[in-house]
């Protein structure tokens, strides 16, 4: 099935583009097609639920006059602005298929009008022509009526009027993302601005009681360069910051291998750093554990996946047996977004990292095992909250593929969270979650394969998210801004050393603490023990938010939309001018 191609295309009805602009052979339609239906009918069928059974367009109509009587009808009206903004014009029927029952059948047709005044006039109608006395929605239908004395016209016109003023739908996508790199290049900019550069004078200037002290770290983590071709609906980090005029990676690397034992390769992907990363591993002596993270679209083929983990490999065997005895950890993200089944340009089915490719990574690993530990990534849904994150979604999906190439997946063992959490879908009471998993190939039970899952922090595109679509960790937000953090909380202080020069810490970097080859890293790590901030962040400092108040009017509202305490505590030192107050009051 070949999807038509308009003057629309890539605009509206796409939800999401391809980060490469790759076309899909015609021949994998027919295998994309039903995991692209059930997944977009999910989406719309959560949406619809959260709008009317849930009470949000009530909450959203609050104040209006009768706001009870206009939800159904504007929840609908949402719902057809929601399809043209997330379902491809050539699938909406499709999607809209098995919702066609006897009561909202009509709903359906309307949803597929070319107009919202067209929808709206066609709702008004329906129930002008189809009196149903005992059906609530004619009953409502009727008091709004009677409030537009009788006039359709003026009743189709004041829903249109109320949506207009709802501010809802009002950019595609693609203008979205473009606003949230904007905003995401402009914060950036200020790293090691003026105000940064008088926040570190400051913090250079008090005493340092560990001077001389050889400072060593849990773990460091190493960024050779920000940057990923894809364009994943959660992606934290949407701008690519420059690279430097003058990197040395060498100088990195042996600065990291005099503090820790263990570091990680990160920055988007880093498919296209391979070679830095191989390299690492033949000259960093003292390190035992090397992550690195990829998002799996390098396994084009078996004979190119067997290459890269075979690199890896190599480069392990290669290191003196003098040096301490180490091991990759390639983590490969794998989830409902970076594994998404989309809409590309040409109106065809695409998936954004294949699952193919995660099933060549899955069943190349075994031969590798000695020298890599395998780890699937994976963000937190709904499906969570039960087995089904291990028999549906995208882990279904790579299990299929895989007993097509003759290996069953053998599921060993799984953990909860120790901390309950609340399902989207259903938050009434906190619930356990399924975080850890391991398994293994039949053919193979002596590799495991890691799969562990995480929250995502609900800032760069991850914002834009449907309420419904992701687990976030409100409780224990609420409790770290009235109790405190529980003990073994904390905010990821360390250090990140970027090939361009910046030092930065795990869960900000943002926070710039020097400029490498200027700076040196003896001040920079003095900096890091010494700066009041660093320290105020890395324990959830409950006063970092009256400080913010004192200069941002908008505290409230950074709560309300943080969907964690890091969320919370990385939105709130953004700002240049923010963290320098911040850092004279602490001190």
């Amino acid at each position: 099935m070949r999807g038509r191609t308009d003057e629309h295309k890539g605009v509206e009805g796409v939800a999401v583009v391809s980060g490469k602009g790759k076309a899909v052979w015609v021949a994998n339609q027919a295998n994309l097609l039903p995991v692209y239906l059930t997944t977009m009918r999910q989406r719309f069928k959560d949406e619809v639920n959260r709008l009317t059974t849930g009470g949000a367009m009530r909450q959203m109509l609050a104040g209006q006059a009768r706001a009870a009587e206009l939800a159904f009808p504007l929840a609908y009206l949402y719902a057809w602005h929601w399809l043209r903004h997330n379902v491809h014009e050539n699938y909406r029927s499709q999607v809209l298929e098995t919702f066609r029952g006897p009561r909202f059948g009509f709903l359906m047709e309307l949803l597929l009008c070319d107009s919202a005044e067209q929808f709206v006039s066609g709702y008004v109608q329906h129930w002008r022509e189809h009196p149903a006395k005992g059906q609530k929605q004619w009953q409502e239908f009727q008091s709004l009526l009677a409030a537009a004395n009788g006039n359709t016209g003026q009743l189709v016109q004041d829903i249109l009027s109320l949506w207009q003023g709802l501010g809802l739908f009002t950019q595609t996508y693609m203008v979205e993302f473009k606003n949230v790199a904007r905003e995401e290049r402009e914060r950036y900019e200020g790293m090691l601005g003026p105000e940064d550069e008088e926040r570190l004078a400051l913090v250079d200037a008090l005493p340092d009681e560990l001077q001389g002290v050889t400072s060593r770290y849990e773990k460091m983590g190493i960024i050779p360069a920000m940057g990923c071709p894809q364009t994943c609906r959660h992606c934290m980090f949407t701008w690519r910051p420059p690279r430097g005029k003058n990197e040395d990676p060498n100088h990195v690397f042996d600065l990291v291998d005099q503090h820790t034992d263990s570091v990680l390769f990160t920055g988007g992907d880093l498919t296209r750093q391979l070679d830095h990363f191989y390299a690492a591993i033949r000259r960093m002596r003292h390190i035992k554990n090397f992550a690195l993270l990829l998002n799996g679209d390098f396994a084009d083929s078996r004979e190119i996946t067997h290459e890269v983990l075979g690199k890896m490999a190599q480069a392990i065997d290669s290191r003196p047996k003098t040096w301490a005895t180490a091991r990759v950890l390639l983590q490969i993200s794998f989830d409902e977004f970076h594994n998404e089944v989309y809409v590309d340009k040409q109106g065809l089915l695409a998936e954004r990292i294949p699952v193919a490719k995660i099933a060549n990574i899955v069943e190349a690993y075994p031969c590798y095992s000695e020298q890599i530990q395998l780890a699937l990534l994976h963000k937190q849904t709904t499906l969570n909250f039960s087995r089904d994150v291990l028999q549906k979604g995208v882990f279904a999906r790579l299990a299929q593929e895989l007993d097509k190439r003759g290996h069953q997946v053998q599921v060993l063992d799984v953990k909860t969270s120790p901390r309950l959490k609340r399902n989207p879908k259903s938050p009434q009471q906190p619930q356990q979650v399924l975080k850890d998993a391991t398994f293994v190939l039949d053919k193979y039970p002596g590799s495991p394969v890691l799969l562990t899952s995480s929250t995502i922090d609900g800032y760069g595109r991850a914002a834009l998210l449907e309420e419904w679509e992701i687990v976030k960790e409100k409780d224990l937000l609420q409790q770290i801004l009235t109790q405190g953090p529980p003990q073994g909380e904390s905010f990821d202080i360390d250090m990140m050393l970027w090939f361009n020069g910046w030092v930065t810490l795990f869960n900000a970097v943002h926070i710039c603490l020097g400029e490498l080859y200027r700076d040196g890293m003896e001040k920079i790590m003095a900096r890091q023990r010494k700066d009041p901030l660093t320290r105020a962040l890395y324990r959830f400092d409950r006063k970092l938010l009256d400080y913010y108040a004192e200069v941002r009017g908008d505290l409230q509202s950074k709560i309300d939309a943080a969907t964690g305490p890091h969320h919370l505590f990385h939105a709130l030192t953004e700002e240049a001018d923010v963290r320098l107050h911040m850092t004279r009051r602490l001190m």
